[in-house]
């Protein structure tokens, strides 16, 4: 009986591309996917951490100019006060002397005097007529004359190349000469849309009896008068 050899089987595999072993990234680029994932997410906290401070900073500020105003605001009432005080008594002695607060500039025309509230609050007169914002001295003597204003504009709506002046002047014999005066820019706050500030006035000066004393301003439309304590005009004797 013949015998037959039968060679073993051979078994072939045939791996298909893009499966198996050879399908897995290396190591390497693993690594590297995982630092730009933590990178961004670092960048992220990071962004997020400056829009806070960023809004701190700003909500910081704005409470910051806030006081700022209020504390300008009560120093300009205690300036007033003290201006009143001073201008009433001294010594324990009533002097000729007034004090008138602003008003809402109704007339904006430079042909009159700036017209004043001299009856209320905290406007006085002693030996002293006011008449048609002019404040007319009694008495013969040294006089310390002040006046101050609040001003302020939305600078979009005027022209910030413009000065205005704040003066203080006196008719006497019907001749009118200006005792003294401020000019100044306005607008001129780089960054801000709303221009604020004060101008204040004061000196002595020997006055006469029925000199007649009065404020002007070339632009009236800047003066802000909602505070009797902010804008005023007055006189004691020394």
């Amino acid at each position: 009986m013949d015998r037959y050899v039968t060679s073993p089987m051979s078994v072939f595999t045939v791996e298909e591309p893009g499966y198996g072993a050879a399908s897995c990234p290396p190591p390497e680029r693993k690594r590297t996917s995982c630092n730009l994932l933590i990178q961004l997410i670092l960048l992220l906290f990071a962004l997020l951490a400056l829009c806070g401070v960023a809004l701190q900073i700003y909500y910081l500020s704005k409470v910051q100019a806030n006081l700022d105003a209020a504390q300008e605001m009560v120093n300009m009432k205690v300036e007033a006060q003290q201006i009143r005080m001073k201008s009433a008594f001294r010594d324990g002695q009533l002097f000729p002397s007034a004090h008138v607060t602003g008003l809402t500039v109704k007339n904006t025309s430079l042909g009159k005097p700036l017209q004043w509230e001299s009856t209320h609050g905290l406007a006085f007169l002693h030996e002293m007529e006011y008449s048609d914002g002019s404040i007319r001295c009694k008495k013969s003597g040294l006089y310390f004359v002040y006046s101050k204003l609040q001003l302020g504009v939305v600078c979009a709506t005027v022209d910030p190349s413009l000065l205005f002046t704040h003066s203080v002047n006196i008719r006497t014999m019907g001749s009118v000469t200006q005792l003294m005066a401020n000019t100044g820019g306005f607008c001129d706050t780089q960054g801000s849309p709303i221009w604020k500030r004060s101008s204040f006035l004061g000196s002595s000066f020997l006055l006469e009896e029925g000199d007649e004393i009065f404020v002007n301003m070339s632009h009236r439309s800047l003066i802000r008068a909602q505070l009797q304590s902010t804008t005023f005009f007055g006189l004691f004797m020394l």
